[in-house]
């Protein structure tokens, strides 16, 4: 089914209603106004006078004012609703719209908001969720390493690739050193040299080595405080 519309005009909105319906009908679509409320962050804003605040889609149940809830990584309790036409309501049912406020901070479109009994659950919800968002961010900001290099293991007789930025004093040593390192290679771990230079490591080595999952080598070179930070 697809309805002719228009955002200026107005044309074919009804049909296009008429036409929602009838297919929910049809597909027997149906909630349940009797369980815990659930529904999704549309949008959400911090706003001046009255704080965190979202749009939610209610998908199941009712949501109520003073109802507990959690929602993503924060909790809330609904001190007030707004209807989409702006008037103050104190439930939404199953698919209704409604603009929430009382959130503790400014949840992400998409997220899934999920009414429970009492604060000490949403609590407890929200400190387990934000342990393991810790957790994840703390994975994607760990460096390389030789140990955890080391560690890993090739799956399935993958090679794996030590990826090294390498430094030296005189280009000399810098050649010497390289040609070393290439020779070093086996079935299991294979050298790639992603950035050689002669000279002391900079922050631009630093970066490279980042974005690359590399691990800096320097032969009679120093790095400053900054970049040893």
């Amino acid at each position: 089914i697809f309805v002719n519309v228009s955002a200026k005009t107005g044309q074919g909105i009804d049909e296009l209603l008429e036409m929602i319906a009838l297919q929910s009908e049809v597909m027997e679509l149906k909630a349940n106004p009797d369980k815990a409320a659930r529904g999704h962050i549309v949008e959400a804003k911090l706003d001046k006078g009255r704080g965190p605040v979202a749009t939610v889609l209610i998908q199941e149940c009712t949501l109520h004012q003073g109802d507990v809830f959690v929602c993503g990584i924060y909790s809330g309790r609904v001190r007030s609703m707004l209807a989409d036409q702006g008037q103050i309501i104190k439930s939404a049912g199953p698919s209704v719209p409604v603009e929430v406020h009382g959130f503790e901070g400014v949840p992400e479109a998409g997220e899934e908001l999920i009414a429970v009994a009492d604060e000490k659950i949403a609590r407890r919800i929200v400190d387990e969720r934000a342990i393991r968002q810790r957790e994840k961010e703390l994975a994607r900001e760990s460096r390389v390493t030789l140990e955890t290099f080391l560690a890993s293991r090739p799956t399935d007789q993958e090679t794996l690739i030590l990826n090294l930025v390498l430094k030296a004093d005189v280009q000399g040593s810098l050649e010497a050193i390289s040609e070393a390192l290439k020779k070093l290679g086996t079935e299991e771990v294979r050298v790639n040299l992603v950035h050689a230079a002669a000279g002391s490591i900079t922050e631009s080595d630093v970066l490279l080595a980042s974005a690359s999952n590399a691990i800096i080598i320097g032969f009679n070179v120093r790095p400053t405080a900054k970049v040893k930070e």
